[in-house]
């Protein structure tokens, strides 16, 4: 009994040092959504165009020493190809040019899923500690250079946790590289050259959103959960299961499983040392639980998040 009790007060312990973060792993899988709100209703105008739609939601997970797109900034050749055209070839080059400098991870290119200016695209991506920050843009269509943005959005809190959820509204921007105030293309170039600049509340737009980006954490990478016995550990949210990876010898006696409570919600008294193991949970709720492995090595507790 005492040896319980103290297990469930760490777990309260752990509960409220990690708050609303998510411990660090190497990497995490995260969805991205930009679902658009921009329409004639939310941004009326006489003339609101009757093909309003977005191009491809482009982007890049990279590190603090490069910036792709930003209010403030000059637009690179790429950014007002995407902007001005929806076209994406001079944004990817910029993309793995980075990749080569080892400054950016992986690229998004991702459609919307009808050619609607109410549409969603969505997108899975693996995002890597060394590369924490999230870069977007797509063009409001049609138009001379407008476009939404996201500038270097970090998916780790001040701590270097791995944040559960980002929900932030986008806004138009004006991508300063061509002339032009209503919905046309082929407009004359804007020289000199202005930075990106806000279009809210500017005409034809409102002071009303143009969309909703949302940010989820699915599951957690595979992390190393105790340096001198190779156990580990990842989550599928979408199977609602838990992955065990024993790649020594190691063999693990019990398996438990308490929720943020310390209620036991599983319990595997098995002895195995299989190099895989699935353990599924089909009716667990999202949250915070604890894993505690008992092997010939000793007891580990670690937590996951579904």
């Amino acid at each position: 009994m005492k040896a319980i009790n103290t297990f469930l007060y760490t777990c309260v312990f752990i509960l409220l040092s990690v708050s609303a973060s998510v411990a660090q792993t190497e990497t995490a899988n995260y969805t991205v959504t930009f679902q658009g709100t921009w329409s004639d209703m939310t941004h009326p105008i006489a003339n609101f165009p009757s093909n309003a739609h977005w191009s491809d939601l482009v982007g890049v997970t990279h590190n603090s020493n490069v910036v792709f797109v930003g209010a403030g900034l000059f637009a690179t050749l790429g950014i007002e190809n995407v902007a001005e055209g929806g076209i994406d070839d001079d944004f990817n080059e910029e993309i793995q040019n980075a990749i080569t400098a080892g400054n950016a991870h992986i690229s998004i290119d991702q459609p919307f899923d009808v050619f609607s200016p109410t549409s969603s695209a969505s997108v899975s991506i693996t995002a890597d500690k060394d590369f924490p920050l999230l870069s977007l843009a797509s063009m409001i269509a049609p138009s001379p250079d407008w476009m939404i943005q996201v500038n270097s959005l970090s998916l780790l809190d001040n701590n270097g946790n791995w944040i559960p959820s980002i929900t932030m509204d986008l806004f138009p921007y004006d991508a300063g590289t061509e002339e032009g105030d209503t919905y046309s293309f082929n407009n004359p170039e804007t020289i000199p050259q202005e930075p990106i600049s806000s279009l809210q509340n500017i005409a034809p737009f409102s002071n009303e959103k143009v969309g909703t980006l949302t940010v989820s954490l699915v599951s957690l990478g595979v992390d190393d959960i105790a340096e001198k016995t190779p156990i580990y550990i990842s989550t599928d949210v979408a199977t609602k299961s838990i992955q065990i990876y024993n790649t020594s010898n190691t063999r693990i006696q019990q398996i438990e499983i308490y929720d943020a409570f310390g209620n036991r919600i599983k319990q595997s008294r098995s002895s195995t040392n299989e190099t895989r193991e699935v353990i599924s949970l089909p009716s667990v709720k999202s949250g915070l639980y604890f894993i505690k492995l008992r092997s010939e090595n000793g007891t580990i507790t670690k937590k996951v998040v579904f």
